[in-house]
């Protein structure tokens, strides 16, 4: 009957408040990615709430609260029509928060919306990773533990008084916790969680048409980041190959078949030349596919060759992944084939008969694959120009391009170019990717973005096999050899869907350094913090010597044991000693704070006749003085709760201790 009693307790004010707070903290970091309308719900009830709570609204009526339920549950229903994922989880969560808040009046009602406040605090490392947003989610944990320390307090209290036990509280804590992230071993999920559609990355799609990957320069979130074992490679260089495309309807370029390659018979050859080996560190894009440079030659044993030389995982990227790969950029690809061997390479649907005959030609007038080659970039060089809006193109796209419009993106050129090849049987195929990114030089790391996506083609040419054709390079020179940032700047389409993100990406200055700055601290975060696992042996064995199962014990109870020791020993301390009340406290402070002046109260003087010897002394303050002594004996003896605040009377005490000075 006591629990119930103190369950069904009103809330102070300040508990109030703390809740109040707690809701808006830890909602405010999923704002990014929830519907608009669910930050706009929470406004209304915290809105409400806080109307309530100054009296000028009364709570809602029942049918109200109903109506809110039903049209709340509807719209997340609408908003995900795609399928379900845990962001539409998410967004029920918060919105079944925020409703509970038009019913906070009592504990127990509290008592959900702070348990459930630490789920939706947990859950922003669902999206995000940073070390920003680690920080941050400490101080919603610090903020709902305060509310729910504050609802446990019967009194009136200053605002902040719980705060600051709070802090007290969590001082024991963090050495556990870095005791715990050292010692604890790294296990892989037991499930996996499904992103829906709304909540994925924007990244490389299985498909291309020519003007697709413009999208994908709209976009500056991270791809992946790279840091090399030695001297990072040209910019020039710096091909993340990613999809191979084979086969080509008319308009669009797609891989309809992707066979897995023997790993032992693909490395069989790649033990000698030089190597480049690097580290990347991907960002999770819902997609399979692993960027490498040209050409991979080792790789984890989690990941799988695919015909056309590259690398996917077994199941999409839904976290952080960190994978160590080497690449030798010599390596010659499919010289032992012949062409009787390549029909999808080869393969051209009807349509584009202009195009068609211009290739015929030229081949005779050529007569080589290097020199056929040489004069459909030197076509480019001289009458195209490269640009992300590109004019719409017509059932005969690539007629069309050649002839009419001749102004595009990296998409544009690679599909021409390989339908060239093509039209005189040169087997060739798209490969999308990435190409260069931006180098850090705070970390010394490559940063790769959405909008560094690139298309290039690949020709198979006689006693040298797959060779890299990028016919954006005849056209735009500088998109190949500068970061991508800094050519597609000049374009007003560069980001023009991200706004915020574009801050000291376009263009140079103190912006630029800064960002660079964060990104590198956010770099070294992920890299040594989110995968620990990866060196939490070798850090163990230097601490330990030998890592042994009876070592790793005692590692990690006795921190706990020293801890939990030292917590019962204060516990018991301030158990002894009966709490004193903060209004004789008070009285105390005034005594020692007129001591030097040989005014402190006499032992066993009451309160009020300490008062009035000291209005005796100084009647100037006798007003002071009388005060002190009514709002004392007010508190002690009323039988109302109409008496002065702990606040109201230090701030009297104070005054009349500044007087007498």
């Amino acid at each position: 009957m006591a629990t119930l009693a103190m369950h069904n307790q009103q809330l102070s004010r300040t508990a109030l408040l703390w809740q109040l707070i707690s809701v808006f903290v830890v909602v405010l970091p999923h704002v990014s990615h929830l519907p608009v309308w669910v930050p706009g719900i929470v406004l209304f009830t915290l809105s409400w709430r806080v109307m309530v709570f100054i009296g000028r609204w009364s709570f809602p009526a029942k049918w109200f609260k109903s109506v809110l339920v039903f049209v709340a549950g509807a719209s997340v229903l609408l908003s995900y029509q795609e399928g379900g994922g845990i962001s539409s989880t998410v967004s029920l969560l918060v919105v079944a928060f925020s409703l509970k808040l038009l019913e906070i009046y009592k504990r127990r009602d509290a008592l959900v919306v702070l348990y459930v406040a630490y789920l939706i605090a947990a859950s922003i490392f669902l999206f995000t990773q940073t070390i920003w947003m680690a920080f941050y989610t400490l101080f919603c944990l610090l903020v709902v533990s305060t509310a729910l320390q504050a609802i446990h307090i019967h009194r009136a209290v200053p605002f902040f008084q719980p705060f600051k036990r709070t802090c007290l509280m969590f001082i024991p804590v963090f050495p556990l916790m870095i005791v715990l992230f050292m010692g604890m071993p790294r296990i892989d999920p037991l499930w996996q969680i499904s992103f829906d559609k709304s909540a994925a990355k924007t990244g490389l799609s299985d498909t291309m048409t020519p003007g697709d990957i413009t999208r994908l320069t709209r976009s500056a979130e991270v791809a992946f980041r790279a840091t090399f074992e030695g001297v990072k490679p040209p910019q020039s260089s710096l091909y993340w190959r990613a999809i191979v495309l084979h086969d080509f309807d008319g308009r669009s370029w797609s891989n309809l078949e992707s066979s897995l390659v023997n790993r032992d018979k693909a490395t069989e050859s790649e033990r000698s030349g030089a190597k480049i080996g690097y580290e990347l560190i991907l960002e999770p894009t819902q997609a399979t596919y692993v960027p490498a440079l040209d050409y991979v030659s080792k790789t984890p044993s989690e990941l799988e060759f695919r015909a056309g030389r590259v690398l996917e995982t077994r199941s999409p990227l839904i976290q952080r992944k960190q994978f160590s790969l080497v690449a030798r950029p010599a390596l010659s690809i499919g010289s032992e084939r012949s062409y009787q061997s390549f029909t999808r390479e080869i393969y051209l649907p009807e349509g584009n008969p202009v195009t068609m005959e211009l290739a015929r030609q030229w081949w005779r007038e050529t007569g080589t694959e290097e020199a056929f080659i040489r004069r459909i970039l030197e076509f480019f060089n001289k009458n195209f120009s490269y640009t992300l809006s590109p004019p719409p193109l017509g059932v005969n796209t690539v007629d069309d391009f050649l002839f009419k419009t001749q102004r595009g993106f990296c998409g544009h050129y690679s599909s021409a170019t390989a339908f060239m090849l093509r039209s005189v049987g040169i087997p060739a195929r798209i490969v999308t990717g990435y190409q260069g990114g931006e180098w850090n030089h705070y970390e010394n790391y490559l940063l790769v973005r959405q909008y560094d996506a690139h298309a290039w083609v690949e020709a198979w040419l006689p006693n040298k096999g797959w060779v890299r054709i990028d016919p954006t390079a005849a056209v735009s020179p500088d998109r190949i050899e500068e970061a991508s940032s800094e050519v597609l700047s000049r374009e007003p389409e560069f980001l023009n869907e991200s706004p915020v993100q574009s801050l000291g990406i376009k263009g140079d200055g103190f912006l630029s350094e800064l960002r660079l700055r964060i990104e590198g601290f956010n770099y070294a975060w992920h890299r040594w913090v989110l995968h620990y696992h990866h060196r939490q042996i070798d850090l163990l064995r230097d601490l330990l010597g030998e890592v042994t199962a009876w070592r790793l014990v005692i590692f990690l109870l006795v921190p706990f044991a020293i801890v939990i020791t030292i917590t019962m020993l204060l516990m018991a301390r301030s158990s002894a000693a009966p709490p004193q009340d903060p209004f004789d406290s008070n009285i105390i402070r005034l005594s020692n704070g007129l001591k030097p002046k040989g005014l402190q109260r006499s032992k066993g003087e009451t309160v009020g006749d300490y008062c009035a010897r000291l209005a005796n002394v100084r009647p100037d303050l006798a007003e002071v003085c009388g005060q002190i002594a009514l709002q004392y004996e007010c508190v002690k003896y009323a039988a109302n709760d109409d008496g002065p605040t702990v606040t109201e009377f230090s701030k009297t005490i104070d005054q009349c201790i500044v007087s007498f000075r």
